[in-house]
């Protein structure tokens, strides 16, 4: 069995991104501020950002180590030591995260720009990028992830109409530019290289990544401190060096900062990777660190003196989270109900139709999916009072097809046994691939699992109204290569579901 992610595992990464991003950016922010004890106001982040990258460069391989993905590393040995190697495309995605991280830390730790601002700054010019990297990849956008994106960009305006002060400082200004920079480089190579199901893949992707960031990360800021001039310079320099004994009790917070950006960065980047369009992981990924931003403020205001979050800020938390509900597994029931709405018009509209076709969908089409035809052709005929023979040619049919089948083979004599356990007749079956014009015909379309079910509306995305899941509440498991039991389980599984929707989808005789 391939080694597919769970469906909702990315709401998962978007809980953890959040836990670490707050304190991330509330961190950030009060070190910066005075708001640290033992901490004097007026340190600069070009000041702090050697310390902060020490926190990161150190954390990150501690990570690898402790979810073991150091096997997903390229190495080759030279002289006897193994270097890690990767390729180009992922050598450049790498050096636009060094970018990305130096430059976000920094984003939080101007005069005069709040949290709040700053991010959505960031990640305004990211929802401009999603959409516009998904067309030139030629990647399908769904609906909700319209929906959401138009929202999402209605709460950065709430919020960007409540401020007073527009103007950024020339660094600031120039510190943006870096950082968008970043995700213009690697963002595309994402999207060409790792946006896929397969784990492997998009696990070498973060880990090679990250090996060229951690080198690049502090080679960036050393070489502009010591072979720049200007007060930026002159910050990142006393970065390297006095600091660590001018400022001995910011040391450990510093180095906090760096800790929590490479926790939050490993969550950060598998929602970039997750294989849905970048139009869907970007708003996600935004909403998920403004309202880590918002929680950031609300944490400080509570602990010191700084200022609460403003109204403004949170009304666009909550246009935030209607638009990640959207993109939650919720558009699903906006979905299945404009399917009721829609249908009890026509069918007060119009007489029945002559035909009414039922689709099921599996990858392979030679288990799951020929069963659900077969146990619902059985239960049609029952239903309508009709021979196997006469169902083929009745006015109410199923049939089944494939997302990647192996096309010709016949069904799985496990499942025909299992067929035979349940009394039912197993059909002559050869697997074939789903077509347009069979998506189109059919009335209605239940795929196993939520997966399959994203997969067929990538391809037929006008199909989102009449495609289900065919157990609303659970995935049909694929029993390929296991236990006869499995295989029945399965087929009673099946059928329960058949005969739900049957009974409450297809007229009596």
């Amino acid at each position: 069995m391939s080694d597919h992610p769970r469906k909702h595992t990315v709401w998962l990464l978007a809980l953890g991104f959040l836990f670490f991003y707050t304190p991330y950016a509330a961190l950030s922010k009060a070190v910066t501020a005075g708001l640290v004890p033992g901490v004097p106001e007026g340190l600069l982040g070009f000041e702090i950002l050697p310390a902060a990258i020490l926190g990161t460069v150190l954390t990150v391989p501690l990570i690898i180590t402790m979810v073991g993905w150091w096997k997903y590393a390229s190495f080759r040995r030279f002289a006897g030591i193994p270097i890690p190697v990767t390729t180009p495309a992922i050598a450049l995605s790498g050096f636009g995260l060094a970018l990305i991280i130096g430059s976000t830390t920094i984003a939080f730790t101007f005069k005069g720009i709040s949290i709040v601002l700053a991010l959505l700054l960031m990640r305004g010019g990211l929802l401009i990028m999603g959409p516009i990297i998904d067309s030139v990849f030629g990647r399908n956008v769904r609906w909700f992830s319209w929906a959401a994106l138009a929202i999402s960009f209605c709460a950065l305006v709430v919020s960007l109409a409540a401020a007073k002060d527009f103007s950024l400082p020339l660094v600031a200004a120039l510190n943006l530019g870096i950082y968008l920079t970043g995700y213009a480089l690697r963002t595309p190579c994402m999207t060409a290289l790792a946006k896929v199901t397969d784990r492997t893949v998009t696990r070498s992707y973060f880990v090679q990544e990250v090996l060229v960031t951690i080198v690049l990360l502090p080679l960036i800021p050393l070489l502009a401190a010591f072979l720049g001039s200007g007060a930026t310079s002159l910050a990142l320099r006393r970065g390297f060096t006095t600091f660590w004994t001018m400022h001995p009790a910011a040391v450990l917070p510093v180095m906090l900062i760096g800790v929590f950006y490479a926790s939050h960065n490993i969550f950060g980047t598998l929602i970039y990777l997750d294989r849905r369009e970048n139009t869907f992981c970007v708003p996600l990924f935004c909403g998920a660190s403004f309202l880590a931003g918002f929680s950031s403020v609300l944490l400080l205001s509570r602990l010191t003196d700084f200022p609460a979050p403003p109204s403004s800020q949170l009304i666009s938390s909550a246009m935030i989270i209607a638009a990640l509900l959207l993109l939650s597994p919720a558009h699903h029931r906006l979905e299945d109900a404009w399917a009721f709405v829609r249908g009890r018009a026509l069918r007060g509209a119009t007489v029945a139709p002559d035909r009414y076709a039922i689709l099921f969908v599996c990858r392979g089409n030679t288990c799951r999916s020929p069963m659900a035809a077969a146990i619902a052709n059985a239960e049609i005929a029952l239903r309508l009072g009709l021979s196997p023979d006469e169902v083929l040619r009745g006015p109410v049919r199923a049939d089944s097809a494939g997302l990647k089948p192996r096309t010709g083979s016949a069904m799985d004599e496990s499942s025909q046994a299992a067929l035979r356990e349940l009394t039912i007749t197993a059909p002559a079956h050869t697997a074939r691939p789903i077509t347009g014009d069979e998506v189109a015909s059919a009335d209605v379309i239940y795929c196993m699992t939520e997966e399959q079910r994203d997969e067929l509306l990538e391809l037929y995305p006008a199909a989102a109204a009449k495609t289900r899941r065919l157990d609303p509440a659970a995935d049909i498991p694929e029993p390929t290569g296991a236990a006869q039991q499995v295989y029945l389980d399965v087929a009673r599984h099946i059928q329960a579901m058949v005969r739900m929707h049957v009974a409450t989808g297809v007229p009596a005789a």
